[in-house]
């Protein structure tokens, strides 16, 4: 589908998409760019639900090791040296 943005920088989202995407008058979305992208996302409330979901997930993240440091600090020697260059 093909969009139009006009001179004001407003964007009609076809009423598929809207509806895919269950858009509707009013609601917020998050307009990101990613790697040569323009990405939408609909704009989730932050329920006490929510809330928890996220919680509990995190405490599924994996121990980080000895080894998983002492290769993040590498990573980030790399990244200043590049950066210093």
């Amino acid at each position: 589908m093909i969009a139009k943005v006009s001179v004001k920088g407003q964007l009609v989202i076809p009423e598929a998409i809207r509806e895919m995407g269950r858009i509707k008058a009013g609601d917020q979305l998050d307009v990101g760019y990613a790697g040569g992208l323009i990405v939408m996302r609909k704009r989730q409330a932050l329920t006490p639900a929510r809330v928890r979901s996220l919680l509990m997930g995190g405490r599924q993240l994996p121990v980080m090791t000895r080894q998983d440091e002492s290769a993040v600090a590498a990573a980030v020697q790399r990244v200043r040296r590049r950066i210093q260059a």
